[in-house]
């Protein structure tokens, strides 16, 4: 009889897959990612002169900024992100109605607009974005007193009861002339269809994934729990106790990028209260032979702290894993995508560069410094106000006591460079002002033709951004809630569709 895997190699096996996964914290990715962050934010780059300008170029999230409202229009105008196809005529009402409640699932029981914004966003900037979708269980216990009820009419409440699906069991009861007082433990067993938008520093991937997550030997959720959420998901209290805490509140470098103010991420201070120390919480999604038979089937495998809580739920097999990953420019063959970041990337440096140089220009154009000799005051020329005087000793002409260092401008030749780089970056990413809004110089020094087609070969580049992330995303996203619901959702369900 086939042997099954202990609990100890399974974890070990975890582990191995983690430390050569992609989105690893000390990992290229991360590194890419985080960096990628910090000139999103127009964060120092780490040049910087003490005394000359500092100021960075926005370029980067410029054109993020522009994409995006292109890309939600599309996906979410009609109210509707997909439709499933009727294979035949007597599909095309169960196929309009499937379309209309997954839609449903997706944009009104759950934030679709924020999940598919937050998705998509991170794929702009990131490379990849993660939607996580499951069903959840919801059981809620309740007490209800009946009084002077007779057998017919109880037997009609339990049956009422069971029939919605709730279990039933009879607590108490008193019989007197033939009416009965009871009071019943109701207990509903309900679920429901989640999904959310996952920090892309959150999920680990093996490097053998080519594409889906679906194809990919081993994935992997990583986050951080505390003690008390971990015993309300049913974890053994005794067990949880055991697992030794992680306050450092020192989250990854691409946490740290995330954040818009340093004040976010500071603290990891220990609390009084031990319910809320925190612990690292995994869902390990991979392919393995557990059970010993020579064939490697998809497990979910739960770990707090790196071991696994008793019990068979957290340990299972799984259908598919439940996230997806959405890509804005696919690289044939491999799960990282690449984003707007490599695009602009060096633009963004270089005109950084540029701007800075023009505004040292400027200021020492508007600033000039001053030749003096011994006759002249230093403490007056150290002082500059408007209408200021400055003394200078003997009675020789003033003009050979000092002389001004004259700065020549250098702004005629700088900003055609600078143009130069904005041209550079509309061609890569195909955000300009034709697409982001008329320019009235756009007209004025072009026909109607050449603007039209230029607008035209403009909005192609972010409608291929627009639906590789319909393909890569979506429609994996919708096929997913799709499958949850035909295989959990085991409970009839009235909502207002079409009206």
């Amino acid at each position: 009889m086939p042997e099954k895997m202990d609990d100890k190699a399974l974890v070990s096996i975890i582990k191995a897959n983690r430390a050569d996964s992609l989105g690893v914290d000390d990992g290229d990715l991360s590194s890419e990612r985080a960096k990628a962050l910090d000139r999103y934010h127009g964060r120092p780059l780490g040049n910087e002169v003490e005394g000359r300008s500092q100021v960075v170029s926005r370029d980067l999230a410029e054109a993020i900024d522009s994409i995006m409202p292109d890309i939600m229009r599309v996906f979410v105008s009609s109210g509707n992100i997909a439709e499933f196809v009727p294979v035949g005529p007597e599909d095309e009402e169960g196929a309009q109605q499937e379309s209309d409640y997954t839609n449903q699932v997706i944009m009104q029981d759950n934030n679709g607009w924020m999940v598919l914004h937050d998705a998509c966003k991170d794929a702009l900037l990131l490379k990849n974005g993660y939607v996580k979708h499951a069903w959840v269980k919801d059981e809620s216990v309740k007490e209800e007193d009946y009084e002077g009820v007779s057998i017919d009419d109880l037997l009609k409440i339990v049956t009422d009861l069971q029939a919605a699906g709730a279990e039933v069991k009879v607590k108490a009861q008193e019989e007197a002339d033939g009416l009965f007082n009871v009071k019943l433990q109701i207990t509903n067993n309900t679920g429901k269809c989640i999904i959310e938008a996952v920090p892309a520093e959150e999920v680990r991937v093996s490097r053998r994934c080519r594409g889906s997550l679906q194809d990919s030997p081993f994935v992997e959720h990583v986050t951080r729990k505390t003690r008390s959420q971990l015993i309300e998901m049913g974890m053994p209290k005794d067990f949880v106790e055991k697992i030794p805490a992680d306050n450092s509140g020192n989250p990854d470098q691409v946490s740290n990028a995330r954040d818009a103010f340093s004040e976010e991420t500071e603290g990891g201070q220990a609390y009084a209260d031990r319910s809320m120390d925190e612990i690292e919480f995994s869902e390990a999604y991979l392919r393995v032979d557990y059970d010993g038979d020579g064939v490697a089937e998809l497990r979910k495998i739960v770990t707090c702290g790196n071991q696994i809580p008793p019990g068979e739920e957290w340990n299972e097999v799984i259908p598919a894993v439940p996230i997806t990953s959405f890509v804005v420019k696919r690289m044939p063959h491999r799960h990282v995508g690449e984003s707007i970041d490599d695009d602009l990337a060096d633009i963004m440096e270089i005109k950084t560069a540029l701007q800075r140089q023009l505004l040292d220009n400027v200021f020492r154009t508007n600033n000039n410094e001053t030749v003096i000799n011994e006759r002249c005051n230093v403490a007056d020329f150290l002082v500059s106000v408007p209408g200021g005087l400055k003394r200078v000793e003997g009675t020789d002409p003033v003009q050979g006591a000092m002389q001004p260092l004259v700065t020549a401008p250098i702004i005629n030749s700088i900003l055609p460079v600078i143009g130069y780089y904005d041209e550079t970056k509309e061609s890569r990413t195909g955000v300009s002002k034709a697409t982001t809004g008329l320019d009235p110089d756009t007209l004025r020094d072009s026909t109607k033709g050449a603007y039209l087609a230029n607008l035209n070969r403009a909005s192609q580049k972010i409608e291929m951004l627009t639906r590789m992330l319909a393909e890569t995303g979506v429609k994996e996203l919708v096929q997913q809630v799709h499958g949850l619901l035909l295989r959990y959702q085991d409970k009839a369900r009235v909502v207002k569709l079409r009206g």
